[in-house]
């Protein structure tokens, strides 16, 4: 059993020298215990048992029979050298140590030292930081470029609302010359109208006087008596009489004109009015109307209370921070017949990695309110999804429609939709021929049929860990 032992050792040493190039290390040595009383170090091994022995223990195991033909196979020294890895295999790719070399050298491997190896990977590494600083400068020089084009057209932005002030300053200067002109024209017009009449009492006047003058000479000549000469002053007398009567009759015809005229004025001036105010009524019965169509969030249809309402009921945000708290809230107006538009605004959505955040925004059916808000449960809804999972690390959004129960059919949008702060949401509900649509800025996501007959507006909003939250408002 020792010369079977020591021609073992020498094959181990022989195996695991070292060739001459390289400088060798000590090798650690590890001596396992016995597995028997677990307390002494092992000194033997038996390849039968395959077990570890110390001296004691393997004396009282091999004394039967058949276990006496085991001390052929038991092997001393039964430790296992750890050597270290000093050496790098190119074409295996990984590390070996001096044992494995004399394999890879028959077998023309590059073999590298450790040295060398990290040498290697040290130039990679720069290369790539070489491509990866070149890469920022040319990110940085884009940016710059970007900052440029923004501050130019701010700057024509600013340029065109000052022209729009100063031509709107000038409209209302215009319009107020106008109206003080059209003021003066009436005044003047009252005043020669009046200066006219004036003139005509006076005539009028200066007639009668004529006239009774006439008469009291047309007296006279009566009590005279009755000769050629008096009835040729009576025919002179009528003659005057007929004809001052014909140009009275003239007179009355153009001033009769002339009223006329101005009467036909004063009625289109008052037309003209008139169609103005009416207009005017009409634009803002109109305003009020949309005002009163325009949907507000009902309090009362707020889940635990967990969405805060603000400017006037028209704004909705998360009340708590943290994850898994969940908002729902119901809009108050009910959709039933005609065409509608439900614009929102997303005031912030924030987007951070590894994090859940969502918004979920559609219709419901008006009877299925209380469930929504009460739990996740079934109702009948229309709705799109835009969120971040930090599960697949990606953006998704898509639109869907959950029938009764937890069936639910989704179909994924056209393109890759990020939400961002002040995007405009808008919803098309075509109650008539029970449609729905959605859009997002200018893109169309399509929509579903088959609408219920009575449809509420709803939304849910998921916070995140942080100070953010998701806000939106009602337009």
């Amino acid at each position: 059993m020792n010369n079977y032992n020591n021609s073992r050792s020498e094959k181990q040493k022989i195996k695991y020298s070292k060739p001459a190039k390289y400088t060798t290390y000590p090798i650690q040595v590890f001596i396992p215990q016995c597995e028997v009383c677990e307390k002494n170090r092992s000194d033997f091994y038996c390849t039968e048992c395959k077990v570890h022995y110390c001296q004691n223990c393997e004396s009282e195991v091999h004394t039967s029979f058949w276990k006496k033909k085991h001390k052929e196979f038991i092997f001393q020294e039964p430790y296992v050298p750890r050597i270290k890895l000093s050496l790098f295999c190119k074409d295996e790719n990984k590390l070996i140590c001096t044992g494995c070399y004399d394999t890879c050298r028959t077998d023309n491997h590059a073999i590298l030292s450790l040295n060398g190896y990290s040498n290697e990977i040290s130039e990679k590494i720069k290369i790539i930081l070489n491509t990866i600083q070149k890469e920022e400068i040319r990110n940085n020089e884009t940016i710059q470029k970007s900052l440029e084009n923004q501050k130019k057209i701010k700057q024509e932005i600013k340029e065109l609302y000052d022209e729009i002030k100063i031509n709107s300053n000038l409209l209302i200067e215009k319009i107020q010359t106008s109206k003080i002109k059209y003021l003066n024209l009436l005044k003047n017009i009252e005043m020669i109208t009046n200066k006219k009449f004036d003139k005509i009492l006076k005539k009028n006047m200066v007639k009668q006087k004529m006239i009774n003058e006439n008469k009291n000479q047309i007296k006279n000549l009566k009590k005279m008596k009755k000769d050629e000469n008096y009835i040729k002053l009576i025919q002179e007398s009528k003659e005057m009489i007929e004809r001052q009567i014909q140009k009275e009759e003239i007179l009355k015809q153009r001033q009769v004109q002339i009223e006329t005229k101005r009467q036909r004025e004063m009625e289109r001036l008052s037309q003209r009015k008139m169609k103005q105010k009416i207009e005017r009524g009409k634009k803002r019965r109109k305003k009020i109307q949309l005002e009163r169509e325009k949907d507000q969030f009902d309090p009362r249809m707020n889940r635990k209370n967990l969405i805060k309402l603000k400017n006037g009921n028209k704004t909705a945000c998360n009340a708590l921070y943290g994850m898994g708290i969940c908002g729902t809230i119901c809009g108050k107006k009910i959709y039933s017949s005609g065409k509608h538009e439900i614009k929102i605004r997303i005031d912030k959505f924030p987007n951070p990695k590894n994090q859940i955040n969502f918004i979920t925004l559609g219709v419901v059916k008006t009877e299925d309110r209380g469930k929504l808000i009460k739990k996740w449960g079934n109702r009948k809804t229309y709705f799109f999804v835009g969120d971040w999972s930090c599960f697949e690390e990606r953006m998704r959004s898509y639109k869907g429609k959950r029938l009764d129960g937890n069936q639910i059919q989704k179909e994924r949008c056209p393109k890759k939709i990020k939400l961002k702060e002040y995007d405009f949401f808008t919803i098309f509900l075509d109650m008539d021929k029970k449609i729905i649509s959605f859009k997002i800025n200018e893109i169309n996501l399509g929509g579903w049929r088959n609408l219920p007959k009575r449809v509420c507006f709803f939304a849910d909003l998921f916070p995140i860990k942080g100070l953010e939250k998701n806000q939106i408002s009602i337009l």
